[in-house]
């Protein structure tokens, strides 16, 4: 009975040693993947400044990291009392090392030599100081409090100090609204309340974009049901309702949308209250002034409330059509001759890929020698497959970050894929040690009526992930502030950043 309860030891150890072996294999190949992307990738990240070279290697790392699934491998990891993986986004060769090293003891091997350049200290240092390089030091807690600045509030100085004395870190206009010179009177009436209690606060511009919208509507708004079909048309910018002998017809700019839809792609009007869908096209179709743009019928397969009226000037997503608009419009670059006067950060809108970025550095540059932060807006589903591109790119003219639209964002790639989408842009973003702003409808209903909801509120304890949060417009955004500066406070004394299961990477959560 001994020798048998011997061998059955023996036989589990060995068991045991095999499973140690290859979890030691597992993790130096993944280590290896990572080195090779690094080389990969060497010629960008040459390019960089010093100070950006760590953290683009750590983004090639994380990359490969992701290519592949990983949750059977951290699952023996934990069993076997070591790390996960998880929650390693900013310092990935660090821990490779640091796991490669216990492993190898545990296996009794001698461990291969450490490949890392920074320590696990440095990523989370690293971030850290690109955030307060973008958005200045946070006071009191890590995740910083932007604030759109309404405008009648221009040249209000005891407003703008209410702001700062309830908590405001950083300053939004919103350039869709308003002109320079009450853009100018915000940003006047802001510094002299911030001079004034010590502080500084940076000015953060939104660019409009190239936002594509419906036209007016010439009898009213137009009510629309499920099943509805509408013409969609560039000859002009006039809506018409419905006749017994024609569809109702909406006007809709740019051309470009009329011009690239094709049938199967979904059309949402006024933020997916209405959705649609292209079921025919007709690019033969002629406008009164002669010029070709064609016509698109699309048909309602959803409203919300079960019937939707369809306004002057909403809002159209078009998810599925790649369109050839420049991300830098003709507005946009009129409002950089501001941009590059009077504020410290720009964001740009609807950005798609890496090269839009490069179009604004390129537009900043013949503008100013000022070094002017740049945040790019991730609301479209192409900018989430493109960002670590995108990431690569804004690191070359820092400081720069990243705003998490869910407004347009959620509309694209569906609400039901945001918190997906949102988790991973976060891990990106951490991993290139890239600041995040956390935006759109945060606390709305306080905003607007003094009274949160319960989902609210756990949406922005949620967002102290972040490196900001951006509050919008209201008659209660002082009462706001003050909720979510002691919200913020409460939540970080008890949680950082957190991540979850490393299957391979899936930029809009969907794949």
């Amino acid at each position: 009975m001994g020798t048998l309860r011997a061998s059955t030891r023996r036989s589990r150890l060995a068991g045991g040693n095999n499973m140690m072996r290859a979890l030691l294999d597992d993790v130096r190949d993944i280590r290896m993947q990572a080195l090779a992307r690094e080389r990969a990738m060497g010629e960008t990240i040459d390019a960089l400044s010093p100070a950006w070279k760590r953290s683009a290697a750590n983004l090639e790392h994380y990359r490969a990291l992701r290519a592949t699934d990983h949750v059977a491998l951290q699952g023996n990891l934990v069993r076997n009392g070591l790390s996960s993986l998880s929650r390693r986004e900013a310092h990935v060769m660090p821990t490779l090392d640091a796991v490669e090293r216990a492993l190898s003891a545990m296996c009794g091997v001698a461990a291969e030599p450490a490949r890392a350049t920074m320590t696990i200290d440095d990523g989370a240092q690293l971030l850290a100081r690109h955030a307060t390089e973008l958005l200045e030091t946070p006071m009191p807690h890590m995740t910083r409090i932007v604030v759109t600045i309404p405008p009648w509030a221009a040249g209000d100085v005891a407003f703008m100090g209410s702001l700062v004395d309830a908590g405001m870190d950083v300053a939004r206009i919103n350039a869709s609204h308003g002109d320079a010179q009450q853009w100018l009177a915000s940003i006047k009436s802001l510094r002299t309340a911030a001079a004034a209690r010590g502080r500084r606060i940076p000015v953060c511009v939104d660019l409009a974009g190239p936002k594509v919208r419906t036209g007016v509507c010439a009898d009213g708004p137009i009510p629309l049901v499920a099943g509805d079909v509408l013409t969609l048309h560039a000859n002009d910018n006039t809506s018409v309702l419905a006749t017994k002998l024609a569809n109702a017809r909406v006007a809709v700019r740019p051309r470009e949308v009329i011009e690239h839809l094709k049938p199967g792609d979904r059309v949402m009007f006024d933020d997916g209250n209405i959705r649609a869908r292209c079921t025919a096209v007709d690019r033969a179709k002629s406008g009164g002034s002669g010029d070709v743009t064609g016509e698109v019928t699309v048909e309602v397969e959803a409203v919300r409330a079960g019937a939707w009226p369809l306004k002057d000037r909403k809002g159209v997503n078009v998810p599925d059509t790649d369109m050839p608009i420049a991300a830098l419009t003709d507005d946009d670059l009129v409002t950089l001759d501001f941009v590059a006067e009077h504020v410290d950060i720009v964001a740009m809108s609807f950005v798609r890929s890496a090269s839009d970025i490069a179009d604004l550095h390129r537009a900043l540059a013949a503008r100013t020698k000022r070094t002017i932060g740049v945040v790019a807006k991730v609301e479209t589903p192409q900018a989430c497959r493109a960002l670590p591109e995108i990431l690569l790119e804004l690191m070359k003219s820092p400081p720069c970050g990243v705003m998490l639209a869910r407004g347009d964002l959620g509309v694209e790639i569906g609400f039901e894929h945001l918190p997906e989408a949102q988790d991973e842009i976060l891990a990106l973003c951490e991993a290139a040690h890239v600041p995040v702003i956390w935006a759109t409808q945060v606390l709305e209903s306080m905003t607007e009526h003094g009274f949160p909801t319960r989902g609210e509120v756990t949406d922005a304890a949620d967002a102290a992930r972040a490196d900001a949060i951006m509050l919008g417009i209201g008659p209660f955004m002082v009462e706001t502030v003050l909720f979510i500066e002691d919200l913020l406070a409460r939540t970080q004394i008890r949680r950082a950043r957190s991540r979850a299961l490393l299957r391979a990477w899936s930029p809009l959560g969907t794949d």
